[in-house]
């Protein structure tokens, strides 16, 4: 009889396990590296409101944010299976498109060019820019392609009439400019504010432009989007309801955002007004965007005039969060 109530109670206890480690399997949430590539308040924060307010692990989702600047070495991570997903800009994906690498931009958070060309106090005309060195980012950025853009915009030849410096970041380009290691950069919309706090003044207003660009948009590969589906949908359910978050919960968003961002606190405010705008409701990626990138590189590269930009967009994510009626639910 003891031995036969041991064996009961073994059965029962093996039987428990097996429930658990079920119920285990049932409740465990999928584990995504993510990586954002600026250090400033920028319209990809959204995705910190979705970490910070808990929106990932609501959709099932446990996500690691991690901070790679600039998307061409977060791609690099990317492509090594270190990250699942970038919040990147669009050269660097156009160009590693090109190249043949694996690589889409899957959603948009800011689907026009939103920079401005910015000097020091002694410039104040175009003729007072040639000869000057430009505080530039590395190649396939936002930053160099609105660089060059806007210098070609006033006349100007990036390759001869400037010396353009490779010195990264908004916040080390701006450094660069007050220690008067450059004379000018381009910096976005939402860094504005603090370009004038530190007196410098625009000299190329590309934002009032409207030039067709994916700024900023969520990045990863086709393999991914197929290997990882649920997770993909999931992921852009937490992206729509955080931007739902961002645009009615100011004040909650606002300190999420002072925990990241390396700007002065002071502008982040001016800063999430303009996002609150930009910002579409459905994050759906820009193919026009891509276009205007691709038209860019073709001057120099004839023989990109026939890569077709769609190849480098995939909106399938988004568009299922939208028939679904997800954003509805949340108003």
């Amino acid at each position: 009889m003891a031995m036969n109530r041991r064996i009961v109670l073994s059965t029962v206890a093996f039987v428990m396990s097996i429930f658990v480690n079920r119920a285990g399997d049932l409740n465990a949430q999928e584990r995504l590296n993510f990586a954002y590539i600026a250090p400033n308040a920028g319209s990809s924060s959204v995705l910190w409101v979705a970490k910070d307010a808990g929106l990932f692990k609501k959709h099932g989702l446990d996500v690691n944010v991690i901070y790679i600047e600039g998307t061409p070495k977060a791609l690099m991570a990317l492509f090594a299976g270190e990250l699942q997903l970038v919040a990147g800009t669009g050269p660097a994906v156009a160009s590693a498109k090109v190249r043949g690498a694996d690589v889409s931009m899957v959603m948009g958070f800011e689907v026009f060019l939103p920079y401005y060309l910015i000097a020091t106090p002694g410039i104040r005309t175009v003729e007072d820019l040639k000869g000057k060195v430009g505080a530039d980012h590395s190649a396939a950025t936002s930053a160099d392609f609105a660089m060059r853009l806007g210098l070609r915009n006033i006349g100007l030849d990036p390759e001869r009439d400037v010396s353009l410096r490779v010195v990264g970041a908004t916040n080390l380009r701006m450094l660069a400019m007050q220690q008067n290691q450059a004379q000018f950069t381009v910096i976005s919309t939402t860094e504005l504010e603090q370009a004038h706090k530190m007196g410098f003044n625009v000299l190329v207003d590309l934002a009032s432009k409207h030039i067709p660009y994916p700024h900023s948009g969520l990045i990863t590969s086709e393999k991914l989007l197929h290997e990882k589906h649920d997770a993909m949908l999931r992921f852009a359910r937490a992206t729509v309801e955080a931007i739902h978050f961002f645009k009615t919960r100011k004040a909650q968003t606002i300190a999420i955002l002072k925990k990241y961002a390396k700007t002065d606190p002071a502008t982040l405010d001016t800063a999430y007004n303009y996002m609150k705008g930009a910002i579409p409701d459905l994050p759906y990626p820009t193919l026009e965007g891509m276009k205007t990138i691709v038209a860019d590189m073709a001057r120099t590269r004839p023989e990109l005039a026939k890569v077709d930009a769609s190849t480098m967009v995939d909106s399938s994510i988004v568009k299922a969060v939208d028939e679904e009626g997800f954003l509805k639910k949340l108003k």
